[in-house]
């Protein structure tokens, strides 16, 4: 294949998840492994960016996916079609403030659209200046519902990254979400006796107990976070 014909597709997802389960994370997790099906891998990890924390209509832990392939003109559509059906079947939809936003991207990301991103983490935007900008940019955005997770998935794709940690997560079985994570405690202070600093945030130190499972019904086990991969 002449990597010159290839085109660098850069794709954005966020606001998929809800109090009640799902997380974004997963559902790239699953649109990953679609696309290794189809031939079709990222260049690099995944991508995750946590937003402005004091968004009011954020959804769990506010966090937008991105990430990048390299594929043939024709195969654009390919991905656009896994992915958009992967978030149209697995988004928790019946939440209020569930309003899944995907957006594409060819090429590389410009100095606009960086800046877009760190305003993302620190300002407010509206959908409409989502909207407004990816027009302006060339980004194709797909909107389910009120469609406000594209002001995340633009930022995802556009933020430029000079200091990244990575987290290892593992995922439930389908039948397990829901119900008490059952994890051993001793194991996870021995990990981080072992690993820290490397690892980090394993621990709630003031509390004295074990702080990589989240305490929703979501796919996720744990999380562990680390320095590298």
């Amino acid at each position: 294949m002449n990597s010159n014909n290839l085109v660098k597709l850069h794709v954005g997802l966020d606001d998929t998840d809800s109090a009640e389960g799902m997380c974004t994370t997963y559902l790239t997790h699953i649109i990953l492994e679609k696309l290794k099906q189809n031939a079709i891998t990222p260049l690099d990890y995944p991508r995750l960016i946590r937003l402005n924390p004091f968004a009011r209509y954020k959804t769990r832990g506010n966090g937008a996916l991105s990430f990048v392939v390299e594929v043939t003109p024709e195969e654009v559509s390919t991905v656009e079609r896994i992915v958009l059906d992967e978030v149209e079947k697995y988004s928790m939809f019946e939440g209020a403030n569930t309003n899944p936003g995907v957006v594409f991207y060819e090429g590389e990301i410009t100095e606009p659209m960086k800046e877009y991103a760190i305003g993302a983490i620190h300002e407010i935007y509206t959908i409409s200046y989502a909207e407004e900008f990816a027009r302006r940019m060339g980004i194709r955005f797909h909107k389910f519902k009120k469609g406000r997770g594209i002001i995340g998935s633009i930022a995802a794709i556009s933020i430029e990254l000079d200091d990244v940690t990575y987290e290892l997560l593992a995922y439930r079985i389908p039948e397990n979400y829901g119900t008490k994570r059952l994890l051993d405690d001793d194991s996870i202070f021995l990990m981080n006796e072992l690993t820290y600093p490397e690892t980090f945030d394993n621990i709630d130190q003031e509390a004295n107990y074990a702080a990589i499972e989240p305490h929703t019904p979501c796919p996720v086990l744990y999380g562990i976070r680390g320095n590298n991969p």
